[in-house]
């Protein structure tokens, strides 16, 4: 019987591991000392079902994605659930669930973010990311998130840059709301070429805090003072502005293709870079936005 690699594969030494497609399905094979000739398929990737998180009364459900595909040093760019600062790109995760909890505060309460969940496929670099933010449950109003992370740099390479997001909110105490740990099969190069052989996982670790105010804790009510004071600072639109996201087209890309991967319409592509048409040519570089 076929094993799911992802529960089984960290008790074997891998000497070999070699893909390929079955219809349409990913097949590992691989041998050591222990396993000879064994087969094992990949479960296929199953997105969480958003209608069943629950929710409670006040709450709101805050979910998107990003993809990585075509991004240079694409294993770094898996994990920019914000930005980086060396291109801008990112999910700008931590503004958008900022706002889901300014929302909170304008409905009258103390704000949480209850749940986060993430999942990436290996495959096709998207990460999709689902948060939960309602009102406070512990009397603590939390006003922000921020993370940070690494990929295949494992928990010191995490932990070594804790310090200066701390720093950042130092007027704010921090409380980890997830420890993100993850092996992504590595289906690419760190460029983004597809490998013959997969060989390894990349470790994406990326640890998110949330902060609260300790100044309201003694607060009943949110006022309208309050609700400007933690009001959240966005900088999505200046990052986009400053540092542009550019992708370098590869062998068998199309506009259409390619706004899927960035969620961005085709006519928004040929506006941004002066196209007349849908033609485009390997190697060139265009502007998504």
């Amino acid at each position: 019987m076929p094993k799911n690699i992802f529960s089984k594969f960290g008790f074997f030494a891998l000497l070999f591991l070699r893909f390929s497609l079955a219809l349409g399905q990913p097949i590992i094979i691989f041998s050591d000392t222990t396993i000879k000739n064994t087969e094992f398929i990949l479960s296929p990737f199953s997105l969480i079902n958003s209608d069943t998180i629950n929710l409670d009364e006040n709450d709101i459900l805050i979910k998107d994605s990003y993809c990585a595909k075509g991004q240079p040093d694409v294993y770094d760019a898996l994990h920019s659930f914000q930005s980086r600062k060396v291109d801008g790109f990112g999910g700008f995760l931590n503004d958008k669930i900022n706002l889901g909890l300014e929302k909170i505060r304008l409905k009258g309460y103390k704000s949480d973010i209850k749940k986060l969940y993430i999942q990436i496929d290996s495959y096709t670099l998207e990460v999709y990311w689902f948060a939960v933010v309602g009102p406070s449950s512990d009397n603590h109003c939390y006003t922000r998130i921020d993370s940070r992370g690494s990929a295949n740099g494992g928990r010191p390479a995490v932990e070594k840059q804790i310090p200066s997001i701390h720093l950042r909110h130092s007027k704010l105490i921090p409380v980890k709301l997830l420890e993100f740990n993850n092996d992504v099969l590595q289906y690419y190069d760190w460029k983004g070429n597809k490998l013959d052989t997969i060989k390894k996982f990349i470790n994406i670790q990326q640890y998110f805090y949330k902060y609260y105010d300790p100044k309201f804790d003694s607060v009943n009510e949110i006022t309208t003072e309050i609700i400007n004071e933690t009001k959240p600072v966005i900088i999505k639109s200046d990052i986009k502005r400053n540092n542009p996201i550019t992708y370098r087209v590869k062998k068998g890309d199309t506009l259409s293709k390619i706004s899927k991967i960035h969620h961005v319409s085709v006519s928004s592509i040929k506006k941004n870079n002066n196209l007349r048409s849908d033609i485009i040519q390997i190697g060139e570089v265009l502007k998504i936005r």
